[in-house]
């Protein structure tokens, strides 16, 4: 008999276009919608958005290599001129090696987004925010490098770097990164002074000014490849939009099976169905259990559909198989004892507002205090507690620790947890079922 009252509520459920549509469709169309939309929230792993850098120039390059060559041929004296003084800056080109060995550094483009401009572009850009800092390179950029690459002096230099106001960890960033080089720069400088020093001892002058460019821009070049690795936890996956609200709107939405479970008994009572399973000695309990069966394998649809598109559609990548089927079956059991409770105290207040009120109401409370709608992380922390009040939030906490492929013995409180809402509710059905059992078939009797 309970075999048949189970087949019986399937087809039921089976034949409810409408419903099957809010329970499958919707939450794929939700999941699909925030995922896109929500994903610059969550960032891809291990990447950043670039800082939009504005770099002004305040130099001439031609004058100031003319100026660098004054100074050179000034600095090594009376019978020099013969050294070509283009020989050396096309061997060292300080403009490139800035713009494009340094800025335009694969790893560094990762950071920050650079583009050139003039004062007036860059003003515009940093007040629209567009920008996050703007970098002035000032006049003399060009030709304190070559007397600080070439020559056995070395002339400071001042870099200024503008800051939009909303953007101050960007900004401190971008000063690092600058404040890096700069240092890099300055101590190959000394280590330059040094062989110029001690380099006519052992060297003829060509050899000195020709090794200039392997004894710095190597250097220089290694000290921009250094990087500062950053590892996760092991055993912990990060969880992106795709990931989070695939887990999120499946948690919510097996909330709509125990509203659609809150209307069953009262809705079979009014078609007499209920009543004439009472005359022929079917009791309330065989039938609280099948719709308790059936609420379990509407869950399983729901979970398995949202859990099949994820992957091969969103690319989520469940890798323990056995884990997702055990939440599953946790998840659907606490969702039925949910379910049953509704149905029963709808059937003894025999109206539909308890299942309407859990609905349109309580369901979407539920969603945000369990962190369906938002990730509790940006809620305040009252919230973190908050959770474990709804069932959702019980079910997310889960399939998110069961998708970073936690140990059963840290998934075991979310599975006592809901082995507990199942019980409970289950019971306090159970109890008021059996009271409205007895007035019922007090009620025939009497008849």
């Amino acid at each position: 008999m309970l075999t048949k009252l189970y087949i019986k509520d399937l087809r039921v459920l089976l034949a409810d276009k409408k419903g099957l549509m809010i329970f499958i469709l919707m939450p794929i169309v939700l999941t699909a919608i925030l995922s896109f939309a929500l994903s610059g929230s969550f960032g891809d792993p291990g990447k950043m958005d670039a800082i939009s850098v504005a770099v002004v120039k305040h130099y001439d390059y031609d004058a100031e290599v003319i100026a660098f060559e004054k100074i050179a041929l000034q600095s090594m004296g009376a019978g020099q001129e013969g050294i070509d003084i283009g020989l050396i800056k096309e061997s060292l080109d300080v403009e490139s090696m800035f713009f494009d060995t340094f800025l335009g550094h694969e790893d560094l483009l990762r950071i920050m987004k650079v583009s050139v401009m003039t004062d007036a572009e860059a003003a515009k850009a940093l007040e629209a925010g567009t920008v996050a800092v703007v970098v002035t390179l000032p006049k003399g950029f060009i030709v304190d490098q070559y007397v600080n690459f070439l020559l056995p002096i070395n002339n400071p230099m001042v870099i200024n770097l503008a800051q939009h106001p909303d953007y101050d960890y960007s900004s401190q960033i971008v000063k690092s990164i600058f404040d890096s080089y700069f240092d890099t720069l300055n101590k190959r400088f000394v280590n330059k002074n040094v062989f110029l020093e001690v380099g006519p001892t052992y060297l003829d002058r060509d050899m000195i000014f020709g090794n200039l460019e392997a004894v710095m821009s190597q250097d220089i070049e290694d000290a921009i490849q250094t990087h500062v690795v950053i590892d996760t936890i092991p055993g912990k996956r990060l969880i992106n939009s795709f990931t989070y609200y695939s887990i999120a709107m499946m948690a919510m939405f097996i909330l709509y099976s125990a509203s659609y479970m809150g209307r069953e008994l009262l809705s079979e009572k009014k078609m007499l169905t209920l009543d004439r399973g009472v005359v022929a000695g079917i009791h309330y309990g065989r039938v609280l259990t099948a719709k308790f069966l059936m609420t379990v394998t509407l869950c399983y649809l729901q979970m398995g559909i949202l859990i099949l598109f994820a992957t091969f559609v969103l690319g989520v990548a469940w890798e323990n198989p056995i884990k997702i089927m055990v939440a599953i079956a946790f998840s659907a059991i606490a969702v039925s004892g949910l379910g049953i409770f509704i149905s029963a105290i709808t059937l003894t207040a025999e109206n539909y507002r308890i299942a309407n009120i859990f609905e349109n109401l309580l369901i979407h409370i539920f969603a945000l205090i369990g962190g369906s709608y938002i990730p509790l992380e940006v809620l305040p922390k009252l919230f973190m507690t908050l959770k474990y009040f709804a069932l959702n939030g019980i079910v997310l906490d889960l399939f998110i620790n069961t998708y970073q492929d936690a140990s059963w013995q840290q998934l075991g409180l979310y599975y006592l947890l809901l082995s507990a809402i199942a019980i409970v509710f289950s019971t306090i059905a159970a109890i008021i079922i059996i009271r409205k059992e007895a007035t019922s078939y007090e009620g025939t009797a009497k008849a």
